[in-house]
Order: C-alpha cells, then structure tokens, then sequence
C-alpha cells in the first residue's frame, strides 16, 4: 500500500494537482515501514508544499530529508528527483542564481538519459537565467524548450516554464508579445500554474488598468485553489493596477493582503520576479508611510528592476482612441495625409488636426518619431485576442 500512495503521490505532483498529491503522500507517510520509505514520502510533502509556495514549510521538510539521508545513505538526497525540484523551487525562492545552477547539474547527473529530467533541469537553468538578469539567454532557452511542444517535460514543469518565459519576456520590455503567447496557448495549464498574473502584469506595462484588473477578477474566486505564489502575485498586480486608477482604498487592501501572504509563507521578491517589469518606486513610496515592510518588499523589486542591462522602459503606449488607432496604423502603413483623408471622409485640415493631438500625446513631433515610439514599444504587433484572454 505504501507504494501505490507513493507512486499516486508523486503522479498527482507531475499533474500539478497539489491537493491530492499531499493526500497520498501523507497516507504513504503513515504506512512507511523504514526510513528510506519516510524519506521518499516527506520528499514528495516537500515538494507539494514548495509548489503551493509554502517555502518555510518546504525548506523544514527538506532539512527533514537531508537529515534522514545523512543518517541513512547521503545518495538518497543526490539521487532523488522529487526533492531536487523542491529544493529548486526553494533556491528560487532565495533568490540563489548558483545554486540553481548546482540544482540543474544535480538534477542532468541524476537523470541519465531520462528526458523529462534534463527537461526538468533546463527549467531550472532557465529560473537560474532570470533571477541573475540574463534574460536574453533566459527568453532564448526557454523558447527552444517551448518550441519542443508536449512530447518533453512533465506538465507541472512545462507549466512553470510557461510563466517563467512570459516572466522573462515582460523583464526585456515585450508586454505585447507576452500576451500574443499568452493568448495562444492552446492546452489547459496545471491547476497549480496561474496565467493570469503575467497577463495582468503585460496589461499594466502598456497602461491598460483596467484589462489588468478584468483578467484577474475571476482569480480571486478560486485563490484557495491557486499556490501561494500565484495568489500573492494577483493580489499584487491588482494593487498596483487599482492605485494607478486612484483607487487607493482598494488599492492599499490588495497590496497588504497580498504582502502579508508573502510574509507568512516567507515568500521573496525573487519567486514574483516578473513583477519588476513594472515602474514601482512611486506605489513603494506611497505604501512606506503606512507599511514599512511593503515599501521594502516593492523596492527589492525596484533593485532587481535596475540591475538588469536594459530595464524594461517605464514609457509605455498610452491608451489612444480608436480615431488614435485607426491614425497610427495608416501612417504605419505609409498613408500620406490625402489618402488618410480619402479613405476616412475628412477633411485633410483634419487629418493634420488629429495627427497633432496623436504626437502630443505620443510625445513626439514627426511621423517619423511617432512610427519610431510605437514601433518600440510593439504596438504594430498583431493584436491580441482579448475575447479568448477573457475566457480562458
């Protein structure tokens, strides 16, 4: 019996089904008969609860396990696939670029030809690639790993990548791109793995608030069933997304409560690495006079933001009017004054008049400039299907 709640367990984990995962292994943690059976049921608790992203728990659980392997056989901890991936998880949430990359030689040593584990260990060097600010190898590498489609990796892992990538791709400044992936993901992701934070994080990156509080409103009736990690984030990005709305009453509930999950799962910065694609310095300051701890929080954040080579720009496209649009893509398209006024039945007086208003609110002068800032910031990207992003 405990072999078949052990293999359950560990079955459950690779699916990303948390919940029921930890049920197994507690039952198989009940039936062990030994200590290498204890370990291997205390490795796969470890792992749950470093995916639910209750990484003082998680951090317990594996001191638990290396002190069993010491005792025991010091192989069990080298050779054990479950807990280098909790230990990963952990790392990363330490903010420890190089020991996520002794994770992943641990993890292509234990493996052998097993693909799914040099699967596992690319991710992990991809996690390693973001937190140490290479993004460009980050964004590379994971792409190719995407690109391997479902015939590698095991989806818990597969669905991490994912967020990592957008992660990675909203850290280099590309917020339209991410949601071009996001909105073209055509398989169901682990219950454990939330979407909906990078999206809202893109959103929030073109200015587009009120987008980052729609695709996140559904989140917080299932937060229960999300990670830590992914509940902590939506309420974050949802703070941030109301106080740049004025909504600051909302705004100061969202960031605190989601900062007090944080600090009792003794989550960092470093595992919500993506929201540092985000101008935050003036959220940091207003949340100081109340909340010191928050204002330390966003401004470790802030840090990581500036240490990269090429910040992501905090200039974004500001939200234009259809008219705006319609503007901008026909001098994309190379339209001269008269054919715009042609094809739209205005006056060319007119044209001139709405082009004007189009560069002051671009900031810039010419058409040539105007081409040059949207072009960018990928506004000439194609569209992003927003029905599908709010179905999904």
């Amino acid at each position: 019996m405990f072999f078949l709640e052990a293999n359950a367990a560990e079955a459950y984990c690779a699916l990303g089904d948390v919940s029921t995962a930890a049920l197994h292994a507690r039952r198989a943690l009940s039936m062990s008969a030994n200590a290498a059976e204890t370990f291997r049921a205390k490795s796969v608790l470890a792992l749950c609860l470093s995916l639910r992203g209750n990484m003082a728990a998680a951090s317990g659980q594996i001191s638990k396990c290396d002190g069993l392997a010491r005792r025991n056989d010091p192989s069990w901890s080298h050779d054990s696939y479950v807990l280098s991936v909790a230990r990963s998880f952990v790392l990363a949430n330490e903010g420890d670029a190089d020991g996520l990359r002794r994770a992943a030689a641990d993890l292509r040593g234990i493996g052998g030809r097993d693909d799914y584990v040099q699967y596992a260990a690319d991710v992990v060097s991809v996690q390693a690639y973001v937190l140490s600010g290479q993004i460009d190898e980050a964004v590379c590498l994971g792409s190719g790993l995407l690109d391997c489609g479902s015939s590698r990796g095991r989806w818990m892992m597969r669905g991490f990548l994912l967020s990592l990538y957008l992660d990675a791709l909203l850290l280099r400044g590309e917020p339209r791109r991410a949601l071009a992936v996001a909105s073209g993901i055509d398989l169901p992701t682990p219950p454990i793995v939330c979407l909906e934070a990078p999206r809202a994080l893109a959103f929030l990156m073109t200015a587009d608030y009120r987008s980052a509080l729609r695709v996140t409103q559904p989140c917080l009736r299932r937060v229960s069933e999300l990670g830590l990690r992914a509940a902590v984030a939506i309420m974050l990005v949802r703070g941030v997304a109301q106080y740049r709305l004025g909504e600051h009453v909302r705004a100061r509930r969202s960031l605190t409560d989601g900062l007090r999950m944080a600090a009792r799962a003794r989550l960092s910065p470093a595992l919500i690495i993506g929201l540092a694609a985000v101008d935050l310095r003036d959220v940091a300051e207003w949340l100081g006079d109340v909340t010191p701890e928050a204002a330390e929080f966003l401004s470790r954040l802030e840090q990581y933001r500036g240490s990269l080579p090429n910040p992501p720009s905090p200039s974004v496209v500001p939200v234009l009017t259809s008219r705006e649009e319609s503007l901008a893509w026909s001098i994309y398209d190379g339209a001269s004054n008269k054919e715009i006024s042609e094809k739209d039945g205005v006056s060319v007086n007119t044209v001139k008049v709405q082009l004007s208003t189009l560069y002051r609110k671009l900031g810039v002068s010419t058409r040539k400039q105007a081409l040059a800032f949207l072009d960018e910031r990928e506004f000439f990207l194609p569209p992003v299907d927003e029905q599908s992003s709010a179905n999904e």
